[in-house]
């Protein structure tokens, strides 16, 4: 700026130059260091897990008696309906079964009907209407019991699905421990897969994943977290999830591998480069410069990614954390900054 003199007779013979006030310049001893900024960033996580294929709903079919198979009503891969014959074994006798307990039925209510009739009249003792009647009540459990056995010598799809290979054929001899075949109901497909139990606060219903599978590389499907186990497996400590993916055009089979994607939004945290972060008996520190001296200030490590630590500690976003030259700093201590490194992006991984 410029400032006029003014001698004692009040003339002004000349102009005086006063340059503006200059910054402190740092001390002598002032301890040089590079720095770089701390930042927020989003503490968001993606896992990429290993995953397995399961049906919607999925049985191996054993028949409910021993005897000796008649038909097998399916072929490989057929889509069938819920009720839907699959299996049967010879039935010749309880057939019979059933026609005898039809006669005996219809002579039982013959015989009660008439003597109902009778009722009140005295013709008939009492006793002998009630034997009649308990006695059509006796075979119509009979005949139940004997259409029971007969449907137990065939064996139904319990809900629509696809059968698998056919383990029987025709003439072999089968008991109850002997496997049919196997139904899947494939019209959605679940992945099981495990994921770290430091995660499990971070996991919800309906969360959206993606599953790609060798076969088809390129074409990854979505779908959403279906189940939460409520248990953590000791000895791996992983909690087991379950996700819903649609099977359009029923590409996708029971016992395939997966490879699952899985996003996990977290909360916003100060960042700091890897290099900032030092360790001493009361824990993990970063320096940053206040008032041109080096301060300690502690921190928690929450986690490391892609060449940042997320930390909490009483730090403000934007302060400048020491990354270069810690070796020489003392609490306190003037500090010199001779540059300025820019921090790395975080990632989510």
């Amino acid at each position: 700026m410029l400032a006029t003199a003014t001698d004692l007779t009040g003339n002004t013979p000349a102009i005086a130059q006063t340059a503006a006030p200059k910054p402190a310049a740092a001390p002598a001893d002032a301890v040089p260091v590079i720095v770089a900024n701390s930042s927020e960033t989003q503490d968001s996580v993606s896992l990429e897990l290993p995953g397995s294929g399961l049906a919607q709903r999925s049985v191996t079919l054993f028949p409910l008696v021993e005897g000796e198979v008649d038909r097998v009503a399916f072929r490989t891969g057929q889509q069938v309906k819920a009720g839907e014959l699959l299996v049967r074994l010879s039935d010749r006798a309880e057939q019979l079964a059933v026609a005898l307990a039809q006669a005996q039925l219809q002579t039982a209510s013959l015989l009660a009907r008439r003597l109902e009739a009778t009722a009140g009249t005295g013709a008939v003792p009492e006793i002998e209407v009630e034997q009649a009647v308990a006695a059509r009540r006796s075979a119509e459990i009979g005949l139940e019991q004997a259409k029971q056995a007969l449907s137990d010598r065939s064996a139904r799809a319990p809900f629509a699905g696809v059968v698998g290979i056919a383990a029987v054929q025709r003439g072999d001899r089968v008991s109850p421990t002997t496997a049919l075949t196997t139904l899947d109901d494939r019209r959605q497909l679940v992945v099981a897969f495990a994921v770290p139990e430091a995660y499990l606060g971070r996991l919800r219903l309906g969360l959206t994943i993606t599953a790609t599978h060798p076969a088809y590389p390129d074409q990854p499907v979505s779908g959403r977290v279906s189940e939460i186990d409520s248990q953590i497996d000791a000895a791996l400590r992983t909690v087991r999830v379950r996700a819903t993916l649609p099977n359009t055009g029923d590409r996708l089979r029971t016992g395939m591998s997966f490879r699952v994607r899985l996003e996990l939004a977290g909360e916003r945290r100060l960042s700091v480069p890897e290099l900032a972060l030092q360790f001493g008996r009361q824990g993990a520190y970063v320096w940053t410069v206040r008032e041109g001296k080096a301060v300690t200030v502690l921190t928690r490590v929450v986690r490391r990614t892609g060449g940042l630590v997320l930390i909490e500690g009483a730090l403000q976003s934007g302060e400048p954390v020491v990354v270069e030259g810690v070796q020489r700093l003392r609490a306190g201590r003037s500090v010199r900054v001779v540059g300025e490194r820019p921090a790395r992006a975080a990632s989510t991984s």
